[in-house]
């Protein structure tokens, strides 16, 4: 099943960054694919990572091939 896009001025970010926060709770430890870049926009991997790291979850990131820091 694909999710619908919903356009970005439909998107309650606030509640994005919630449910990442629930979701990180909810878990033991966060598998992150990401580039290592900062975020580009509100909720990025890299939020979710700095966030993850915050909140003590430990964080495992997979680099892309060719990815640099």
């Amino acid at each position: 099943m694909v999710a619908p896009q919903v356009p970005l001025d439909d998107v309650d970010l606030y509640a994005v960054d919630a449910e990442d926060a629930a979701a990180l709770a909810d878990s033991g430890e966060l598998l992150a694919v990401w580039d290592g870049k900062p975020a580009r926009g509100f909720g990025g991997t890299a939020d979710v990572v700095s966030y993850a790291e915050r909140s003590g979850t430990p964080v495992r990131v997979l680099w892309p091939e060719g990815a640099t820091r």
